[in-house]
């Protein structure tokens, strides 16, 4: 019995040492995300880590355990070798997770969570964002981890020494006992609360505090929250929100024209949608000099917006929020993974389509990804070009399909030709990671920043091109183009993945029918485009209480992760983390406002998490 006993404790123990292991490999990959941080927060990584690690041991120490009390006391032999390959199968399991987690942390700024769902439906995607290194890496460091892991494990635990071990029935209490204490490490401790995120909180630097968890852990965690799909919020009762909501409605006031039609021509619109670009490289934004200075020029000829914000961090976050008018929340998917959703959503380019405009969109890579091609279906978009429409051979310039020149060409002369008028829109693909373009070379650095402001300022001088060529076209003096991004790159740093500043994107309006020039100060969500810019034209806008005219209506807007959700306003602006519900002002100008800023931005979130989209 006491070998048994000894036997199961050491298994237990392999567990921790090699979870253990892999938060360590974390680190040492994404090092650079937490060289800054004070010693006692790096060392708190592990310190208060371990409790996570401890939970994620015991879970896959409970069938063993069993093993352990039962089987040894019939067939040693099977039972060692159950033991053995259970083992081999764990561990390229969590090797595969472990390295995936590793892999996408700098491109999610979060730990693995359920969105990696999404992207299995359409793995080209995970391919496309993976550079030559990595992949090469990848099965190399797998292979590597698993056969290192299984031979400390036949060294912990040698077969031949389990299977002449002999279970005697009296000792069966005592093994299942240890086995049922598996739950104390399990849930944390024995108070009432099962484990969860705040297990592990204890610094002021949320990566501290994600570099703490257990990746298993959290990618379960999210998974089995995400089949509710959506998070539940308790602030208020939704009667409530939507009361107040409605108390800040103005609906009604008539906002300054700034878009100057063409008497006798409809306005052509082109909506150019730029990959994981944010207001940190255009300098007229307060981002870096020198990186795109054809969009420096754009802000200065046209009118830019400085406080205009993503709702999301991701590709589908952007997309729904701007094409599909929802915002996301604080679920890891969005509303363009249930299509009984999607047909209610009030599509921006629909308005466009209902006053006969001939509908299209480009872009570069596959349009399957994200459920792209049915969102632009259902938005009434009837000429999709995607990478397939593209020769061979330039859709393979790039990881994820056709370089922004290619795209931006093609596009061009399918717009000489096309009838007007038309809203035609282009997403762009070279500012995704890997940042791979080849052949441009303005920021020739190694680093990630370098190799990210290198596909930036490509992607700028690209577009600068498309832009140049329309102004030689007559159509020029009554289009407008829009420019703005789907989110935001948590490149150049630093900036922390809370700050307002890490989703801050450009909102630009050039074109024949924009006399003014100036930088405006008033603050909105990707979702708050549409109404504004539909109003512009002279139509009606569906009224919806999430979405506004941020040239009238109160300046605010919102951005969400899985942790909790950002808020910003002339007033105040804050980063509530439901997980600890630790509220972090970035700044507070008006204290006696907190308590009524505050209820309107919590019956923001009710409303919005209580889904206006399941009626």
């Amino acid at each position: 019995m006491k070998k048994v006993i000894v036997a199961f404790l050491k298994y237990y123990l392999f567990w921790v040492l090699f979870l253990t292991a892999f938060k360590v490999f974390f680190v040492v990959y994404n090092y650079d995300v937490v060289a800054n941080l004070p010693s006692a927060d790096f060392w708190g990584i592990f310190r208060h880590g371990i409790v996570m690690d401890l939970s994620v041991a015991g879970y896959f120490s409970m069938v063993p355990g069993l093993i352990f009390t039962l089987g040894f006391l019939f067939t040693s032999r099977f039972s060692s070798y159950f033991l053995k390959y259970y083992t081999l199968g764990v561990l390229i399991f969590l090797t595969v997770l472990g390295l995936s987690d590793a892999g996408l942390y700098p491109a999610w700024g979060s730990r693995l969570n359920a969105q990696l769902l999404m992207y299995l439906e359409t793995p080209g995607g995970i391919y496309a964002s993976m550079s030559w290194w990595q992949l090469i890496l990848f099965p190399v460091l797998w292979f590597g981890i698993v056969w290192v892991g299984f031979g400390a494990y036949n060294r912990f635990l040698p077969r031949k020494k389990l299977a002449e071990i002999r279970m005697k029935w009296f000792g069966i209490p005592v093994v299942l006992f240890l086995t049922a204490a598996l739950i104390i490490p399990i849930r944390g401790g024995v108070d009432r609360a099962p484990m969860n995120h705040s297990n592990v909180y204890f610094s002021d630097h949320l990566e501290a505090n994600q570099f703490a968890y257990n990746y298993f852990w959290n990618f379960m965690h999210s998974v089995l929250k995400n089949k509710k799909s959506k998070v539940e919020v308790k602030y208020m009762a939704h009667d409530e929100a939507e009361a107040i909501l409605k108390a800040h409605d103005k609906n009604g006031l008539q906002a300054p024209q700034i878009i100057h039609p063409v008497e006798g021509k409809p306005t052509n619109v082109v909506v150019v949608l730029l990959e994981s670009f944010s207001n940190k490289v255009i300098e007229p934004l307060g981002g870096l000099p020198g990186v795109t200075p054809r969009l420096n020029e754009f802000c200065d000829e046209g009118i830019a917006f400085k406080s205009f914000f993503s709702t999301g961090n991701r590709s589908d976050k952007g997309i729904s929020a701007l094409i599909g008018g929802h915002p996301s929340d604080m679920s890891r998917t969005t509303v363009l993974a249930f299509p009984d959703k999607m047909s209610k959503l009030d599509y921006f380019p629909k308005y466009f389509a209902k006053h006969d405009y001939n509908m299209s969109f480009y872009y570069g890579g596959d349009v399957n990804f994200y459920n792209t091609r049915a969102v632009m279906i259902q938005s009434g978009i009837d000429k999709i070009v995607s990478k397939t429409d593209f020769p061979f051979e330039l859709a393979l310039k790039q990881k994820w399909g056709v370089p922004d020149e290619f795209l931006y060409a093609r596009m061009f002369e399918d717009l000489k030709q096309e009838k007007e008028p038309f809203f035609s829109m282009v997403y762009n693909i070279s500012s995704h990671e890997p940042f791979d373009i080849p052949g441009y070379h303005k920021f020739p650095g190694k680093s990630t920043q370098d190799r990210y402001l290198n596909v930036a300022s490509y992607a700028d001088s690209c577009l600068g091109v498309f832009i140049d060529s329309l102004r030689q076209t007559p159509m020029w003096d009554h289009t407008l183009v829009v420019i703005t991004a789907d989110h935001t790159s948590l490149e150049p740093g630093p900036s922390d993945i809370t700050e307002p500043a890490t989703y801050r994107i450009p909102l630009i309006f050039i074109g024949g029918v924009v006399k003014q020039h100036f930088i405006s100060e008033r603050i909105g969500n990707h979702n708050d485009l549409a109404p504004m810019l539909v109003k512009q034209l002279g139509w009606e806008h569906k009224p919806d209480l999430l979405s506004k005219d941020f040239l009238v209506d109160d300046s605010y807007a919102f951005y969400f992760r899985g942790e909790g959700w950002g808020f910003i306003s002339p007033e105040m602006g804050w980063f509530m983390n439901e997980n600890t519900q630790k509220q972090d002002f970035f700044y507070n100008y008006a204290p006696a406002k907190v308590d009524s800023v505050m209820n309107f931005a919590k019956a923001y979130v009710q409303y919005l998490h209580d889904d206006p989209l399941k009626d």
